[in-house]
């Protein structure tokens, strides 16, 4: 951590220079002394990508920001302040600290937080922050998280963990097995120090693979930012033995789409089908990721076009927590279909479809964008059709 960046004039090139040229700055001469080009750009890159997903960051002063790439992977605030209201109580101990978003959070909701995090540097970051941001309660403790439980014997009522999804080659890993810390074979561990353990795990987790690997699982929580699955939380109880609760989440401009079910409903609906009608119904990303493709369409009172195509339909418009489309055509999938409909330009998803949308716009020509949607999708016959459809807004 080199605390020249800190000096209020660097502070300021930093604050004018969000938007300009980054290979110039990194080329040209050296604007301070003791600090290389390669740190500043550094601190710009990050303070930019933290002007959306760090708001409160990004407007305190004097904050000194880790590299872009460890920016990109902690939490957003939006999820973070998610998280901090799921739990509460005295003591809090993050075992995978990082850049302390989830930490700054979570100490609004607990008496003590201890932030534990092993790149010393990034700890020493950590704790400068906490001091800008006015959060006095949090503990800085340069180790590893496990190793801390082992040596450490006091209780904690919450635990939090955030795998590393990274693997020693800096290359992403999906299962739990291979993040690090490989929770699965510490929660004995884990359970010895608390009643109560929240896990992020990022969002190409398969929900079925993570109840397998995990145990006494009480609630997931699928959270989306503007239709796009962030990460998911594990909420485990000690004691708990039941099934988990289900929960989606998507934060979309400023509204928060909720559905939540238990596994059991979505195996016992039963399911209506139907041609498209004068609506059509996309589910948000976290319903999606959740599996509940049968019972979102039951909740609703919608029908389904076909089994695996996932897209919902009605003669009524009703609110709904994803994306609502007026039906203007139905046609069937052909080359003439295509050239009738008289477009030149559109927006294209496929579902349950046996060619990919890159396929299609070079078979049509079709020019991407505009207010036209086709979904190239199966209907209850199985029948390969096109869905001509106009984006209704949020009512």
């Amino acid at each position: 951590m080199n605390e020249n960046i800190l000096n209020k004039e660097v502070q300021e090139f930093i604050s004018d220079n969000l938007n300009s040229d980054i290979h110039a700055i990194l080329l040209g001469k050296r604007r301070f002394p003791n600090i290389d080009n390669k740190e500043l750009v550094e601190q710009i890159e990050a303070k930019k990508k933290a002007e959306k997903k760090l708001p409160f960051w990004f407007l305190t002063s004097n904050i000194y920001y880790a590299n872009k790439l460890n920016i990109s992977q902690t939490s957003s605030e939006i999820a973070a302040k998610y998280k901090a209201d799921l739990v509460s109580g005295e003591t809090m101990t993050d075992l995978t600290g990082g850049f302390g978003v989830d930490s700054c959070y979570f100490s609004k909701r607990f008496k003590h937080v201890i932030h534990i995090e092993k790149n010393e540097e990034l700890s020493h970051i950590a704790q400068h922050n906490f001091k800008q941001l006015d959060a006095k309660n949090i503990d800085c403790i340069i180790g590893d998280g496990i190793e801390y439980l082992q040596s450490n014997k006091e209780n904690s009522d919450w635990i939090y963990v955030d795998p590393s999804r990274r693997d020693k080659d800096n290359k992403r890993v999906y299962f739990l097995k291979d993040c690090e810390p490989d929770v699965t074979v510490w929660l004995e561990l884990f359970f010895s120090r608390t009643e109560y353990l929240l896990l992020k795990t990022g969002p190409l987790l398969d929900i079925t693979l993570g109840l397998q690997q995990l145990q006494k699982v009480h609630t997931i929580h699928i959270i989306s930012v503007e239709n796009e699955v962030k990460e998911i939380l594990w909420e485990l109880k000690k004691n708990h033995e039941e099934e988990p609760l289900i929960k989606t989440i998507n934060f979309n401009k400023g509204e928060k789409e909720l559905f939540q079910f238990y596994g059991q409903e979505e195996k016992e609906v039963t399911v209506d089908y139907s041609h498209p009608l004068h609506y059509l119904y996309e589910p948000n990303s976290s319903i999606m990721k959740s599996g509940a493709f049968n019972l979102t369409g039951k909740r609703y009172g919608l029908k389904k076009l076909q089994e695996h195509s996932h897209l919902y339909t009605s003669d009524t418009l009703i609110p709904f927590p994803g994306r609502v489309f007026k039906v203007n055509k139905v046609v069937p999938y052909t080359k003439k279909s295509i050239k009738l409909l008289g477009i030149q330009k559109a927006n294209i998803s496929t579902r349950n479809f046996p060619e990919t949308v890159v396929q299609i716009r070079k078979k049509t020509k079709l020019k991407d964008g505009g207010q036209n949607f086709l979904f190239f999708t199966k209907n209850l016959h199985d029948d390969l059709v096109i869905i001509l459809a106009e984006r209704i807004p949020k009512f």
